[in-house]
């Protein structure tokens, strides 16, 4: 928040503010069962490696992800094409890391177990959207061999941002619970509600067109 202030830039920190203020958010939890794995092609050749404190900002996204980087949970990975910009970025959290996550996020994830993992903070640089980089980006992450023994693994997503569903259909994900996060007067309650055939419904009419 202080960088974003020395920086002129209060519109994120008014946003934040207004949100924790009266809000309503739900997010379609997301499931892969990893032998579901499925790899798509990107319009981009990519490749992926571990993130640098000189990404900071590489994807101009105003600074969205830096408290997370300083939290330094792993792990955190960038994808860049051959010109060596970086132009997607990740975290994959994995069972060890469930206290720091909890203290980090709150109660908005639930517990992993040894074999499950969370996909978290996917940003796409803005100037290389739509040309299925985060699919691929995900594909080629979980498919490094430290991550061999994982069976599942889950992501949640605003149920606005249609991309993201669309992009995590692509590699294998499945809707599978919804969160809901209210806020009122900065004070935040979060539930999780079972699927039912119409939110299934929806989602599947959202992708579609794929």
């Amino acid at each position: 928040m202080i960088i974003l202030i020395k920086n002129g830039n209060l519109k994120p920190i008014f946003n934040g503010l207004l949100t924790r203020f009266y809000s309503s958010t739900n997010f379609i939890g997301v499931e892969l069962h990893t032998e579901n794995l499925k790899n798509c092609d990107a319009k981009l050749n990519i490749s992926i490696r571990p993130f640098k404190n000189s990404d900071i900002n590489a994807l101009n996204e105003e600074l969205r992800h830096r408290r997370l980087v300083d939290e330094n949970i792993p792990n955190c990975y960038v994808a860049q094409i051959n010109t060596n910009d970086t132009v997607y970025r990740q975290w994959v959290f994995k069972h060890h890391q469930n206290e720091r996550i909890a203290i980090y996020f709150g109660p908005i994830f639930p517990k992993l177990k040894k074999d499950e993992a969370i996909i978290e903070g996917v940003f796409t640089h803005t100037d290389y959207r739509g040309l299925r980089i985060m699919p691929k980006a995900v594909y080629e992450i979980l498919n490094q061999a430290h991550y061999s023994h994982l069976k599942r693994v889950i992501a949640f997503v605003d149920e606005q941002n249609i991309a993201s569903l669309k992009g995590f259909y692509r590699v294998g994900f499945e809707p599978y619970i919804i969160r809901k996060e209210q806020w009122l007067f900065f004070k935040r309650k979060v539930s999780f509600i079972p699927l039912h055939s119409e939110v299934e419904k929806s989602y599947l009419n959202l992708i579609s067109n794929i």
